[in-house]
């Protein structure tokens, strides 16, 4: 299964934001520093991917108001990938992982403009198109351009994939489709609440926003395939979820995309974690299940009890 190469493929590499940020974070960013009385950007996300050696992760903080949560299947088909998704009671994927180890999750943004192409297929259910037919980064680049994504967008999407790449698609700032990679050598891609190629379009806690600041930090200390491992990826996840009575980090997970594992912590809580395997849960087909039924009772209860407390407080 492949994608057809297409001459309107658009790939715009924002290299200079990417040096100039970095040093910018290095030279201003102590995670110590950084106060717990930050800004909440409703239905913000922190997504961010590595890889080094054999090894390559991704990893969400799905962050938002108390919803119901679940996740589900789509199974392979003779021309089509399966995978395991995330999302809500409309089980529109907000993100997930395909059976090839493409993963994919959403940073909400303020719209942008984007520029019409009504010479192409419309975009309609797009993410489960790459899904469904990408294996790789490459691919997925390749197929979003095929398609007509319409006036504008009110997000960007991370994807990364078992080899190591990754990429953000986002509106670029002549109003196309722009595509912001790894440079060469770069260990780890990251994305919150801001246009990685249009800096403008941002939500009200600024460029760059405290959650990319701290999860910058943290993975500029990875040096070697050794310290990129389930845990240090945990504990940027912990260190970069919220809490509040208007939204909290709902579910994080992180995901093995060489082994397609997917290890899940749900309601901020990172003591307790359940494990997927895309290929067993493909096989199973089950229906869409609730992702809090994966966790034991008392993480449940222990969810159950802090939203209580901000509904008695008026704050949900």
């Amino acid at each position: 299964m492949k994608c057809n190469k297409t001459h309107l493929v658009i790939v715009i590499i924002t290299i200079t934001f990417l040096c100039s940020f970095s040093i910018h974070a290095q030279e201003s960013c102590n995670v110590n520093d950084i106060s717990d009385e930050l800004p909440l950007v409703p239905g913000s996300c922190t997504i961010f991917s590595a890889s080094y050696g054999n090894t390559a992760l991704f990893g969400n903080n799905e962050d938002y108001k108390k919803i119901g949560l679940y996740y589900w299947i789509r199974p392979r088909s003779d021309t089509t990938y399966g995978g395991v998704y995330f999302g809500f009671e409309n089980h529109n994927p907000q993100g997930g992982v395909n059976e090839k180890g493409l993963a994919f999750d959403y940073n909400a943004l303020p719209e942008a403009k984007l520029n019409d192409h009504p010479e192409l297929p419309n975009r309609g259910a797009i993410m489960r198109k790459i899904q469904e037919n990408c294996a790789t980064v490459k691919e997925a680049i390749t197929f979003a351009t095929m398609y007509n994504w319409g006036g504008s967008i009110s997000y960007q999407i991370h994807l990364a994939d078992a080899t190591g790449d990754a990429v953000v698609m986002s509106a670029g700032l002549d109003g196309e489709l722009a595509f912001t990679g790894k440079l060469e050598g770069d260990v780890y891609l990251l994305s919150t609440n801001f246009n990685v190629a249009n800096l403008e379009n941002t939500f009200s806690d600024g460029y760059p926003c405290w959650r990319y600041l701290r999860a910058d930090k943290m993975l500029r200390e990875i040096n070697s395939e050794e310290n990129l491992t389930l845990d240090y990826f945990k504990y940027i996840a912990k260190a970069t979820h919220i809490e509040s009575g208007l939204g909290n980090t709902l579910y994080s997970y992180i995901i093995d995309l060489k082994r397609c594992l997917i290890y899940i912590y749900y309601w901020h809580q990172y003591d307790e974690v359940a494990l997927l395997n895309v290929a067993e849960e493909i096989a199973k087909e089950a229906p869409p299940l609730r992702i809090e039924n994966l966790f034991s009772p008392k993480t449940i209860k222990k969810a159950e009890n802090e939203l209580q407390d901000y509904i008695e407080k008026g704050i949900e």
